[in-house]
């Protein structure tokens, strides 16, 4: 697994549907091309592709 990992830095609401609908509208719901975690500090993707981590780090990249 390639895994992102997305503190939570006090970021608004508004940040956080962005992101995740960043990565929904390219790969898809969670499932069959990645999965997630949430935690209280933290979202982990875990891309099952070196690429697909690859370009969600792409994506996200003044995100993170």
């Amino acid at each position: 697994m390639h895994v992102i990992k997305v503190t939570w830095n006090s970021q608004t609401a508004n940040w956080w549907n962005e992101s995740c609908a960043l990565i929904i509208e390219y790969f898809g719901l969670p499932g069959h091309r990645y999965t997630t975690e949430v935690s209280v500090d933290y979202m982990k993707f875990f891309f099952k592709s070196a690429e697909d981590k690859l370009m969600c780090s792409i994506l996200l990249s003044d995100r993170l």
